[in-house]
């Protein structure tokens, strides 16, 4: 048995000698044959239209990433990989989550992406969030392969025919096959519409991988956005499979990580089912960073080694390319104006930090519940539920712009009152709680109401007490009475799992758009000194 340091893994090992260990995982894999072939590969996940700068870097560089960073690294990464083979992919939600997608709808990142020369990009559940025809305009312009292997259409859809499983690129003489995946969950994430099926992921990669080693290739690859829980799974119950490039749970791996460790490793490795290695790998989010790693191969496909070249963090001071620059500069005139509007002012940080409102109380998402209940108050609502993957970011304490609230809410949802009974605010309370281990959108962020939950109960029992305001206190929820509850039109019509509110009665869609009701409500309370109030509590 012979021990590999962390970043190689099956180096110089010859036929016959065994089994090995992954040392920093004590992983025991079958022993592949002399290395034929190496492939390197950049790759990126979760864009969500970042095309600018964001925040979040390093300490000494809190700005950084934005496509034209990533394009002089990127040149900067292929002049020295000159002589090795190189592919650059993304694991998909390239749409939403920034005003450029708000004007846009994913064509000035399209532009972006056909620049720097990408050679296959999967679809994210994000790119449906507006619909089929943007991702099929994207897909009609794009230079570049856009994949999912598990989505199927019918004649009535615009994406029909447009969407390719699976593709084959020739690298340095050898094909690689790429399989693209989707999360299943899309339906409840996203609005895809009718005419659109997504089947079982696993089940799509296992069809992608019999087609491909019958046409022999034997050198796959899966673009996946699944998240990297469902990765996992999915590399030790298929074979076939050398590597997985993921996306869509957001995962900083390695030196992504604040307090990088052992235990969290870029790139990982699981076993095949009959023991071979499989290596996933992902990229964070917004571009932060540009995964790089290479895996070596023998003639039967089969990883023989894997250089986990450092991922390379987009840092503040890589010298932007000024041809993209002034591009992005035609892209922010339509926008800016919008983004300069001074609607108020907040004496606090709005605290709308990704992993803060999908597991617990933030003053945020208090304020946008509020929001909800103020402005349809004549309706006679009490209570409000606002998913917390529908909070996109955090507002700093200062001046608040318009373009401030189009960020935190980017998704043009409108407000749907209804009746629901007590028991059924329960069951959407439980609905919410029921993925917060994995960071799910669903996490309820309430107005009207608190309640307390155990994470490591039992899905389905983690919900404790409930109960809803009643003048300046509270009292229990009463599981038989009518309650009129206000919610966005995404989990109103099931979205994010919450089934449970497809029963409401008296159903009102208000045409509200929960963006304008949030600048309202800044303005009518600015300025905001929103809190923390004991809302959730986490036992």
């Amino acid at each position: 048995m012979v021990k590999m340091s962390r970043r190689t893994f099956l180096r110089n090992i010859a036929v016959g000698t065994g089994t090995l260990v992954f040392a920093y995982t004590g992983l025991t894999v079958e022993a592949a044959g002399p290395e034929a072939y190496q492939l390197r590969i950049f790759h990126t996940n979760d864009h969500h239209a970042r095309i600018e700068p964001v925040t979040g870097g390093t300490p000494v560089a809190p700005i950084h990433a934005g496509v034209s960073r990533r394009k002089t690294l990127l040149d900067g990464l292929r002049r020295d990989a000159s002589k090795q083979n190189v592919l650059l992919l993304d694991a998909g939600d390239v749409f939403q989550g920034t005003l450029f997608f708000t004007q846009y709808r994913g064509l000035a990142d399209l532009e972006f992406y056909n620049a720097l020369e990408y050679d296959a990009v999967a679809i994210g559940n994000h790119e449906f969030d507006i619909g089929q025809q943007p991702l099929a305009d994207f897909i009609s312009r794009a230079k570049f392969p856009v994949l999912s292997a598990n989505i199927k259409t019918d004649r009535s859809s615009p994406l029909y025919g447009k969407i390719t499983p699976w593709y084959v690129k020739w690298v340095g003489g050898q094909p690689i096959g790429i399989i693209g995946v989707t999360t299943e969950d899309t339906e409840t994430l996203s609005n895809p519409g009718p005419g659109i099926t997504f089947t079982p992921a696993i089940d799509a990669v296992k069809l992608g991988v019999a087609d491909l080693r019958s046409r022999g290739v034997n050198k796959i690859i899966v673009l996946s956005h699944l998240g990297i829980t469902v990765d996992r799974d999915l590399g030790k119950r298929v074979d076939g499979v050398a590597a997985i490039i993921g996306g869509h749970s957001h995962t900083p791996m390695g030196a992504m990580l604040p307090k990088p460790t052992s235990a969290q490793p870029y790139p990982e490795v699981v076993p095949s089912p009959s023991g071979k290695p499989v290596i996933i790998a992902t990229d964070w989010e917004w571009g932060r960073w540009l995964g790089d790693l290479t895996l070596g191969f023998d003639s039967n496909g089969d990883i023989t080694s894997v250089v986990a070249g450092q991922p390379t963090e987009v840092a503040a001071s890589i010298t932007p390319d000024p041809g993209y620059e002034n591009r992005i500069a035609v892209f922010s005139a339509p926008i800016n104006a919008l983004r300069k509007q001074k609607i108020g002012d907040t004496s606090v940080l709005l605290n709308g930090a990704r992993t803060d409102v999908r597991s617990k109380e933030t003053n945020l998402g208090n304020f946008v519940a509020d929001s909800t209940l103020a402005k349809t108050k004549a309706a006679g609502t009490t209570l409000a539920i606002v998913n917390g993957g529908g909070v996109r970011t955090s507002i700093a304490a200062g001046p608040i712009t318009l373009g401030n609230v189009l960020e935190v809410l980017p998704f043009g949802n409108t407000m749907v009152v209804m009746t629901i009974t007590g028991a059924q605010v329960r069951e959407a309370l439980e609905n919410g709680v029921s993925q917060v281990e994995a960071g799910a959108g669903r996490f309820p962020q309430v107005g009207g109401m608190r309640y307390t939950f155990e994470p490591k109960a039992a899905v389905g029992s983690r919900i404790g007490s409930v109960d809803v305001k009643d003048g300046s206190g509270y009292k229990p929820l009463d599981p038989a009475a009518s309650y009129k509850i206000v919610v966005n039109n995404f989990i109103a019509a099931g979205g994010d799992g919450y089934s449970v509110l497809t029963k409401g009665t008296g159903k009102v869609d208000t045409g509200f758009l929960d963006n304008d009701t949030l600048s309202e409500y800044i303005s009518a309370n600015s300025p905001v000194n929103a809190a923390v109030e004991g809302r959730i509590t986490v036992k």
